[in-house]
C-alpha cells in the first residue's frame, strides 16, 4: 500500500507540472492572440488555461495531507447529493468534449489526444455515474452478519458500507470490506483461507482525511486518514463494481465523521482504541479453501 501511495503521489507532481505548463503556455497564447486581435485564439486559450488553473487547485494537497479537518467544511465534491454530483459529472464531459472538440478541429491536435478524451467521457458515463446512481446502502442482513464476524458491534450505526465482492463465500486475496460507523472507520483486507487483517479508526480521533482519484481516468479512489496520534490508513476502493462507489464511501464517510466529531470530542476513555490491527477469521467452516474471484 505504500508503494501505490507513493506511485500516486508521483504521478499527481506530473499532472501539477502539466497544469503549471498548460497555464504559462495557453496564457501566453490568450496575450498573443489578443496582441493580433485574433479573439478566436483569445477565448480558446482563455479557456484552457482557466481549465488548468481549475485542475491545478483540485490537485493542490494531494500528495500531502492538508490542514486538519474541520467539520462540515472541505471535499465539496463528496459532500453532494447523488443527483448534484451527476449534473457535475455532465457538465465536465460537455465541458471537456467542447474543448477538445475545438482543439481538434481548430488547432489540429493529435487523434490520440482526441480518444483518449471520448473515452474519458465514456468512463464517466458508463462507469463512475452508473454506480453513483446504483450504489448499494448497507444490507441488514450482511450487517447481522458483520456483527456475528466482530467486525462491528452491536451498538455501533452502521453509515456506510464500500466492497468489491458479492458474498462473503465468494471472496478472494485482495477483497476487502470497508466500513464507516457512528464510531469507527473499519477495513478488513481479505487474505487467504478464510483469513482478514482488520484495521480499525475511532472517528472522534480522525483529524486528516485525503482523496485521490486512481486508475483509468480516476475510476477508482484512494482514501487516506491519520489520527491525532499520528497512525494513517490507506484503503485503495478500486471501483470496478457498479454497485459500491467510492465516491458515495467518501460522502458516507463525512456525514459519520462530521457527527462524530460534533458531538464527542477526541478523549482516551473511548470505548473503542484509537487504532488497532488485529486478524481475524471471515469463513472458520471453509478453513483452507480459497474461493474465485467475483466482481460485484
Amino acid at each position: 500500500m505504500e508503494e501505490l501511495v507513493r506511485s500516486i503521489q508521483k504521478q499527481i507532481r506530473i499532472k501539477k507540472v502539466a497544469c503549471w505548463a498548460g497555464i504559462i503556455l495557453f496564457g501566453l497564447c490568450t496575450l498573443v492572440g489578443v496582441a493580433a486581435q485574433e479573439w478566436l485564439l483569445t477565448i480558446l486559450s482563455l479557456g484552457i488555461t482557466v481549465l488548468s488553473a481549475y485542475a491545478l487547485r483540485l490537485l493542490r494537497g494531494m500528495t500531502r495531507f492538508t490542514s486538519e479537518y474541520q467539520p462540515g467544511k472541505g471535499h465539496w465534491y463528496y459532500r453532494l447529493t447523488v443527483q448534484q454530483k451527476l449534473r457535475y459529472l455532465t457538465w465536465a464531459q460537455w465541458v471537456v468534449g467542447i474543448s477538445i472538440a475545438l482543439m481538434f478541429f481548430v488547432f489540429h491536435a493529435r487523434l490520440t489526444s482526441f480518444v483518449i478524451t471520448i473515452l474519458c467521457i465514456l468512463t464517466i458515463q458508463f462507469s463512475i455515474k452508473k454506480r453513483i446512481k446504483n450504489h448499494q446502502e448497507p444490507d441488514a442482513a450482511e450487517l447481522v452478519e458483520f456483527v456475528r464476524l466482530g467486525i462491528i458491534s452491536p451498538d455501533e450505526q452502521a453509515i456506510g458500507v464500500y466492497k468489491d465482492f458479492v458474498h462473503l463465500t465468494h471472496t478472494f486475496r485482495g477483497n476487502q470490506i470497508i466500513i464507516v460507523t457512528d464510531k469507527r472507520l473499519i477495513s478488513v483486507f481479505i487474505e487467504e483461507q478464510g483469513r482478514a487483517l482488520k484495521t480499525e479508526m475511532l472517528l472522534s480521533g480522525i483529524n486528516k482525511v485525503r482523496a485521490i482519484g486512481t486508475g483509468f481516468q480516476g475510476r477508482g479512489l484512494l482514501l487516506s486518514v491519520s489520527n491525532r496520534d499520528h497512525n494513517e490508513l490507506h484503503v485503495h476502493m478500486v471501483g470496478q463494481s457498479i454497485f459500491f462507489s467510492p465516491e458515495q464511501f467518501v460522502s458516507s464517510l463525512l456525514q459519520a465523521l462530521d457527527g462524530a466529531l460534533k458531538s464527542s470530542p477526541y478523549q482516551m476513555k473511548e470505548t473503542f482504541p484509537t487504532y488497532q490491527q488485529l486478524k481475524i477469521s471471515l469463513h472458520p467452516s471453509d478453513q483452507g479453501v480459497l474461493h474465485k474471484p467475483t466482481t460485484a
